[in-house]
């Protein structure tokens, strides 16, 4: 009998996902990066989602952790954040304008 099936997101095979996450890594490891100054610990992890399409299965999902000071690259583990983590903020941006 199935209960379930996991259904996984195609981010890495959209054209700009490893281009994107980088620069999100990038931004989120400079000082201001954050409109409040934020206390983070070794091992705390943010998810950041861009929901830009109709279908929920191909927006961009960029998972980072924060280790030594610093954000890393994370590895996209659906079960892991959803048993083990709380949502702590929830956001949508006012504005956006290209550069």
């Amino acid at each position: 009998m199935t209960l379930g099936e996991p259904l996984f997101h195609d981010n890495l095979l959209q054209k700009n996902y490893n281009g994107n996450q980088q620069t999100l890594l990038n931004r989120l490891n400079e000082i201001d990066a954050f409109d409040q100054l934020m206390n983070f610990k070794d091992e705390d992890q943010l998810e950041i989602v861009i929901n830009n399409r109709k279908d929920d299965m191909s927006r961009m999902i960029f998972c980072f952790k924060y280790k030594n000071g610093k954000w890393v690259e994370e590895g996209y583990d659906v079960f892991g954040l959803m048993n083990h983590y709380d949502e702590y903020m929830f956001g949508k941006f006012k504005n956006v304008t290209s550069i």
